[in-house]
């Protein structure tokens, strides 16, 4: 296992934590190193688990490590869910009970055995069970009295007591801080479903995160309800949402993030302006960081055969009630108008085709690490490509990692990283 270069003690004690935009200098990010939980994955179960390929998990490492050093190479203190998970179980038996508790609520038998087998495992394997999963085997359960009880009673079908969350590898998708805020967001899908309890546990009970001054904020709560009128269950997934900085957030209405989870967020009240964009609801556009991330202070990535064809929205809350204000279709020009900014730069690839592979390929994904510096992954058309266009005129510096490991699961850079510092523009 690979832990963070620095003790997360001491980068969170020499550093504040907050996130003030989407491109200023990021000075301290999370990520998660994929571990023994990317070996449940099978042909059979790629689709449930929601990848398109079986990763070689030495590849993945490969690519993984040479991603988070070139970050660490360019003075970014990069920290991993793993370790933090693990100081905060050992730290506080309530956020041990509090895990548990929230793990065995999704179960619909043999919850008050599988918990009291939770609570008899030490803080570190039970880090390691909530992350790699726990099959339903007496190698994997042991001897003990519970272990006997959950092995004759289970039913024959479940492959895992606890599933595995191969998906952790994009990091972005289950929370954002913004400002001081954190939103710990509902995933839209069921395999997902044990990631945000991870990361509430850590936000809530980590030594030095608990005592940051990060406040946690209820969002689905705000109407007194989980669900709208019509019954729809608001979820975000954190790739759909982008800070812009200034009290200005822009969301993706997407397949993971839907109406009524922007509406819960703009109830909040925490937010100048709300802008929403919506994509085609589908996996090839599953998050707005497959089609238009940030480049710098007014500059973006953007998938030009979708450019024209997804409504823009800002959103206005009167009382409970939210009201969606149209901007039309026309992605520039709406940005333009709604950021009031006519200096805006878009960088595209320069054909349809170059554009189609390019975004196939999750280059339009881009994490920014300073002021006009991105990484994102190689093999980018070297003269058509977004690459090429970024840095042309030395416009933006580009750091290129090798996708092979990474990109099986549908993601991008920007997917597998998660700021917990970063400043403004300005």
């Amino acid at each position: 296992m690979i832990s963070s270069s620095s003790s997360t003690k001491t980068v969170l004690d020499e550093f504040d934590v907050g996130v003030q935009s989407e491109c200023g200098k990021l000075d301290i990010v999370l990520m998660h190193r994929p571990g023994k939980e990317l070996l449940c994955l099978s042909e059979h179960n790629l689709h449930q688990y929601l990848y398109d390929a079986l990763p070689n998990i030495n590849e993945t490492h490969r690519s993984h490590d040479i991603f988070s050093q070139y970050l660490r190479d360019h003075g970014i203190h990069v920290l991993y869910l793993t370790d933090l998970l693990r100081e905060t179980l050992v730290a506080s038996a309530e956020a041990r009970h509090q895990l548990i508790n929230e793990i065995v609520d999704t179960q619909n038998q043999n919850a008050s055995v599988l918990q009291q087998w939770l609570l008899d495992r030490a803080p570190e394997q039970l880090a390691q069970d909530v992350i790699v999963g726990v099959a339903c085997s007496q190698d994997e359960l042991g001897t003990s009295q519970h272990a006997q009880e959950l092995l004759r009673t289970v039913q024959p079908s479940k492959e895992y007591l606890i599933q595995s969350l191969p998906n952790l590898l994009f990091i972005r998708d289950g929370f954002s801080i913004i400002e001081k805020n954190v939103f710990i967001w509902k995933m839209n899908k069921s395999s997902r479903r044990n990631e945000p309890f991870l990361l509430r546990t850590i936000f809530q009970h980590h030594p030095q995160l608990s005592t940051s001054g990060l406040k946690v904020i209820e969002w689905q709560t705000k109407k007194g309800e989980n669900n709208n009128n019509d019954g729809e269950m608001p979820t975000i997934e954190g790739g759909d949402v982008a800070y812009i900085g200034d009290g200005t957030v822009m969301i993706g209405c997407s397949e993971r993030t839907n109406r009524a989870g922007i509406e819960a967020v703009t109830r909040t009240g925490l937010f100048r302006q709300i802008i929403a964009i919506d994509i085609p609801h589908n996996r090839c556009y599953m998050h707005l960081d497959t089609i238009i991330s940030s480049v710098g202070n007014g500059a973006f990535t953007l998938y030009g055969p979708l450019a024209d064809n997804m409504e823009v929205f800002t959103l206005e809350k009167k009382g409970d009630e939210v009201k969606w204000i149209s901007h039309g279709c026309k992605v520039r020009e709406a940005l333009i108008k709604v950021l009031d900014n006519r200096d805006l730069v878009f960088y595209d690839a320069v054909d349809k085709e170059t554009s189609l592979n390019e975004q196939r390929n999750c280059r339009y994904n881009v994490v920014v690490i300073d002021r006009n510096h991105v990484v994102t992954y190689s093999g980018s058309d070297a003269k058509n490509g977004i690459v090429a266009q970024m840095t042309r005129n030395n416009a933006c510096r580009v750091g290129e990692i090798p996708p092979q490991g990474l990109f099986e699961g549908g993601g991008g850079v920007h997917c597998m990283t998660n700021a917990l510092r970063r400043r403004s523009v300005n």
